[in-house]
């Protein structure tokens, strides 16, 4: 097979968008692939109506970057597949891909960009499958995609900031919040005056969110967790306690919320898997998130010319994606001799400087979203845990009795993560689970493994798959 790109990014988020755009001004010949029908991933997520409006003013400056860069690339010499996912990546970087027609196809490529972004993490309770439960996400992307807001009155759970940006977002859409029951106690919170000027922009930002929240007379409880969602065919109410300093529920203070719609997230984990799959190492850290890719101060994994970048290095917000993706490209770009070392340093050194500084944030973040051992202690026993195949967690509590006590071991003993998402939603509740249980390290635990394909694919699309071969064909145009 010919090597038909220089270089191929996989993830069109601030990551990914960074990376491009510094690569295409030296000319390289660049495959951008994301499976979202859009460039920006969920921060620049918005209405094709509101997309257009181009000269619209946006307050955030990460996303007005986001917005100019994505801007660039799509008036730019940069090949783009939206609506694309990669099932698998081989030897010599071949990327096994499925396009948004259905067709399978092989691209390869110089070097591999990896921004696989990340997804929300859960702690799931009884009837947390009812319809009308979403995660912060889902509501996020119904106002974004769609122009729906989630509820006619919505109730959020959880912890993390994603919660006030979400309430926010509901109110200016002229949406109701019920309340915001934030699981994290305020001395946790507290503990931001510690992690030094990286984090005063966000507390100001926060502080910006709740002075809206104060004004529409959001009512906001700190120290609250979602104990269970009731309702016969469809959400109806929604069973809430205190927490004490262990995570458990503290009886006798439960409350009962009337209403059709909840949406709730417990931060965020790393996507790891087609890093993984291409034989990049892996490393466990609270302070990351959980299970992130292991990179050089250059982002450079462990199998020569990949690359990882953004969320799935460990969960830091947008300021840390766009950084790293520009460091990336720099390196890609110096170890092509395409710019020499005095320029390589002059712009990548002042980058891997910010970066420090936004990993300091990262910790913060991962520590408001940290959920106490305690917690899984409280979920019941006819609680689902594994949505795909169905598996409680009474089942999951008789395998680890029976010394099922590490990833690979209890998805073998009970089925857990292998249903359709492969363990994308269950994964890390798992691996919480067993680290509660058994208080065991987390190498010792284990990750899930990843095969290829890593995404549900159609076995008539495989049969159809076809190879792509051509160097070039002179047509980059943006699809």
């Amino acid at each position: 097979m010919k090597r038909s790109y220089h270089v191929i990014i996989v993830g069109s988020g601030l990551a990914g968008l960074a990376a491009a755009d510094i690569l295409s001004r030296y000319g390289l010949h660049i495959l951008v692939i994301d499976d979202n029908a859009h460039l920006g991933g969920q921060l620049l997520r918005k209405l094709p109506q509101a997309a257009a409006a181009e000269n619209r003013f946006e307050p955030d400056r990460l996303k007005r970057q986001g917005a100019r860069l994505a801007a660039r690339i799509k008036k730019g010499n940069i090949q783009v597949l939206n609506g694309t996912q990669v099932l698998g990546i081989y030897p010599e970087h071949i990327l096994l891909v499925e396009d948004n027609g259905g067709h399978v196809s092989e691209y390869c490529a110089d070097a591999l960009i990896l921004a696989t972004g990340a997804r929300e993490r859960q702690l799931p309770f009884k009837g947390w499958t009812l319809p009308g439960v979403m995660s912060t996400g889902a509501a996020q992307i119904l106002m974004k995609s769609s122009g729906i807001l989630p509820g006619r009155k919505t109730l959020i759970g959880g912890c993390g900031p994603l919660m006030l940006v979400l309430a926010a977002e509901i109110l200016a859409n002229r949406g109701e919040i019920l309340a915001v029951l934030d699981q994290s106690s305020t001395v946790m919170k507290l503990k931001a005056v510690t992690a030094g000027p990286a984090i005063w922009p966000k507390l100001l930002e926060g502080a910006t969110y709740l002075a809206r929240l104060a004004a529409a007379r959001v009512s906001i409880k700190q120290g609250v967790r979602i104990v269970e969602a009731r309702g016969r065919n469809q959400l109806e109410e929604v069973v809430v306690a205190g927490v004490d300093a262990d995570g458990r529920i503290v009886r006798g203070t439960e409350r009962v919320y009337a209403t059709d719609t909840l949406a709730v997230g417990y931060g965020f984990s790393p996507n790891i898997e087609l890093p993984q799959q291409a034989g990049c190492a892996i490393k466990y850290s609270k302070a990351r998130g959980g299970w992130f890719v292991d990179v050089s101060d250059a982002m450079i994994t462990t199998v020569g010319d990949i690359y990882a970048v953004g969320e799935a290095t460990g969960i830091a917000g947008a300021g840390k994606s766009f950084v790293e993706g520009r460091i990336a490209a720099w390196d890609i770009l110096k170890k092509r001799s395409v710019v020499d070392r005095q320029t390589y340093e002059s712009n990548a050194g002042p980058l891997m400087h910010r970066r420090s500084r936004q990993v300091r944030y990262g910790r913060f973040l991962n520590h408001l979203c940290r959920l106490q051992p305690g917690c899984y202690a409280d979920i019941p026993d006819e609680t689902v845990i594994c949505r795909c195949e169905e598996i409680t967690m009474g089942t999951i509590r008789s395998q680890l009795n029976n010394n099922f006590t590490t990833m690979n071991g209890i998805k073998k003993a009970t089925r857990s993560g292998m249903g359709n998402c492969q363990g994308r939603t269950c994964g890390p509740i798992l691996f919480d689970i067993l680290s509660a249980h058994s208080h065991r390290p987390p190498a010792e635990i284990g990750c899930t493994s990843a095969r290829a394909p890593v995404k549900t694919v159609t076995l008539g699309a495989l049969a159809k798959m076809t190879v792509n071969t051509s160097q070039d064909d002179g047509n980059h145009s943006n699809n």
